[in-house]
């Protein structure tokens, strides 16, 4: 069974990649506002055999039917024919403090809260989202986002959600899901939505499958499950290297992700300037910025601000800034250095095939960061088949 994905704002493609990785979905779209990011989208979907339709640059410049019909020389030519749209539309705009007045019948005015500001022109990228989700009729439409997608405003995103797909005979539930309870390294919490189309069974929200011991679930992955058998990190990029170099892999996590073609590219050290490195030198896994010795803080600082991940615990949220280690807990709990690119990949489960195209770093830390784990993805698209095919 090969089922057709779009993925809209799909960055580096960590959503749909988890898709394709399953075995049941071809990815005939992907679009991002960022070029540089399609790129490594393309590349690493093209490698499994996907030919994805690409959209680079502002998906408002397209209207949804002009969008829709790139998909025609795809197979995709009427409404229905997509079987699954994916995507994380950008909900920054969706803050309480924004308010609507409403001027009533008696002239009174009062102010409600909107979830979908129209002041606020990045909410027009999530009308666009369900604009072409009414437009195409997929199966099942998925969107990922922040947890409080699902928590601000007492739900009233995710309402407006279920009434606009509602009145086109969709079914709508929706989750906050801990990707370290699916097989991830990682304590990543994430609000997805799901809604399937009326003739498609009720999707059914998968179960975690680890847990802390004495659960009865297989254990969390921990940082050193998840990348103690890299080989060392270089100083430079040196492209693939041969396989003997990495060290030996003591989890099925980490032999799930390796490349049977050679070393994995992006895992270039990097070691901070001496202020920095001396704050990293003082931590120990486990402590936070305020447990700095005094002559070493900063007037201001994250929580977890030049924190070394603990191997034997999973990595907390790998952010679009995991490349500097003033942003959170981003040092290697060992070596005084802030984990490579590759290693940030691991924590977020691309497997070591997955390749990262930019030459700036500062862009792949936020191409890592922003992407759905691949592993979470997947979990998620295997229930996604599984509704289809029922």
């Amino acid at each position: 069974m090969s089922l057709t994905v779009a993925d809209v704002f799909a960055g580096c493609g960590g959503l749909s990649h988890g898709f394709m990785r399953t075995g049941n979905f071809d990815v005939v779209l992907g679009t991002d506002i960022d070029p540089l990011a399609l790129d490594t989208f393309q590349h690493n979907h093209a490698r499994l055999g996907a030919n994805p339709v690409l959209v680079a640059g502002d998906i408002r410049d397209l209207a949804p039917d002009e969008l829709g019909a790139l998909l025609v020389p795809r197979g995709i030519a009427r409404e229905g024919d997509l079987d699954v749209l994916v995507g994380g539309p950008p909900c920054e705009g969706f803050s309480q403090n924004r308010r609507h007045e409403v001027v009533t019948a008696g002239g009174d005015r009062r102010f409600t809260r909107n979830p979908l500001d129209s002041s606020d022109p990045r909410n027009d990228l999530f009308r666009y989202f369900l604009n072409f989700a009414l437009l195409m009729r997929p199966k099942v439409v998925v969107i990922e986002n922040v947890p409080q997608m699902v928590t601000s405003h007492r739900g009233a995103t995710v309402r407006e959600i279920e009434r606009s797909l509602g009145r086109a005979g969709y079914s709508t539930s929706w989750r906050v899901l801990n990707a370290a309870q699916f097989g991830v390294p990682q304590a990543r919490r994430r609000a997805f939505v799901v809604a399937t189309r009326e003739d498609v069974a009720p999707f059914s929200w998968p179960v975690p499958t680890h847990g802390s011991p004495g659960t009865g679930l297989i254990p969390t992955i921990t940082v050193h499950d998840a990348i103690a058998d890299l080989p060392d990190a270089t100083e430079y990029e040196l492209g693939r290297r041969d396989i003997a170099l990495y060290r030996e892999a003591h989890s099925a996590f980490a032999q799930s992700m390796r490349s049977a073609l050679g070393t994995p590219m992006n895992h270039v050290r990097r070691v901070p300037g001496e202020r920095v490195l001396a704050r990293l030198r003082a931590m120990k896994p486990g402590m936070i910025a305020s447990d700095l010795p005094e002559h070493l803080r900063t007037r201001s600082a994250y929580y977890n601000s030049y924190g070394r991940l603990s191997w034997d615990r999973p990595a907390k949220t790998i952010t679009k800034s995991c490349n500097y280690l003033g942003s959170g807990c981003f040092g290697h709990p060992v070596e005084d250095r802030g984990i490579t690119m590759r290693e940030a990949a691991r924590l977020q489960s691309f497997d070591d095939d997955f390749d990262f195209l930019s030459a700036s770093e500062p862009h792949v830390a936020k191409i890592i960061g922003g992407a759905v784990p691949p592993v979470l993805a997947a979990t998620i698209a295997r229930n996604v088949a599984a509704a289809i095919a029922a």
